[in-house]
């Protein structure tokens, strides 16, 4: 009679080794890519909160008044004095102020202020001239340490009229055939401008006249819009 075999067949060491290894390395790369989405995400929270500082920025430069916001003591002490509630988020957290001459940056000097990551702030250029103009360029920088450690920068642009929207700035904004210039004039879309402001001359005599077509009366002051003017 034949005795029954049994079988003694199993994994070997080296089997063992390889299926570990397979293991390890799956979950290796699961880990890796929940790395990779949690740098995604915070890289993600921090251009939220880049942006949102920016925006409370540009609100707290649209309500100062033009004196402040072209005065680099006013910008330096007063705007960068606190950082702004949304950068928290934000590593090393720093920001620039630069106001400039608008549409001509060379009409005056520039005017940049700059707050570092250590909190400690500096007036770059003072902006000389700045305070005489009609409109200014506010552009707003802000830069951090970003989740892969490298230095992000975040950036906007905005345009601040002295004493808001009027004639005498919204020009600047417009394209022929509307308002066109910096001055008390308006142009029509055939391109002929027809002036406001009215300037009156005399003669030797007396006579005067402006561009009301009024004649003078000889006899002292001109005549207005054809009233006889006062002997």
């Amino acid at each position: 009679m034949k005795k029954s075999s049994h079988s003694n067949s199993g994994f070997t060491i080296a089997e063992s080794i390889i299926a570990t290894a397979v293991v390890m390395l799956g979950m290796a790369a699961v880990m890796v890519l929940n790395t990779a989405h949690l740098r995604l995400v915070r890289s993600s929270r921090q251009s939220n909160a880049a942006t949102l500082s920016l925006q409370e920025r540009v609100e707290q430069m649209r309500l100062g008044n033009w004196r402040n916001i072209t005065n680099a003591d006013y910008l330096t002490n007063t705007v960068l004095a606190t950082v702004p509630k949304s950068a928290t988020p934000l590593d090393h957290y720093s920001e620039t102020i630069t106001v400039s001459a608008y549409p001509d940056e060379a009409a005056s000097q520039k005017l940049i202020v700059k707050r570092y990551s250590d909190g400690t702030r500096a007036t770059l250029v003072s902006g000389t001239g700045l305070s005489s103009q009609r409109l200014a360029k506010v552009e707003l920088q802000t830069d951090w340490y970003g989740a892969n450690g490298q230095v992000r920068t975040r950036a906007v642009d905005t345009v601040i009229s002295n004493g808001g929207i009027s004639r005498m700035n919204l020009p600047g904004f417009l394209t022929t055939g509307e308002w066109s210039g910096f001055d008390n004039s308006w142009t029509t879309g055939t391109g002929t401008t027809t002036t406001t402001t009215t300037t009156t001359t005399g003669n030797g005599n007396g006579n005067g006249n402006d561009n009301s077509n009024a004649g003078g009366n000889g006899n002292g002051r001109g005549n207005v819009s054809g009233v006889s003017g006062k002997g």
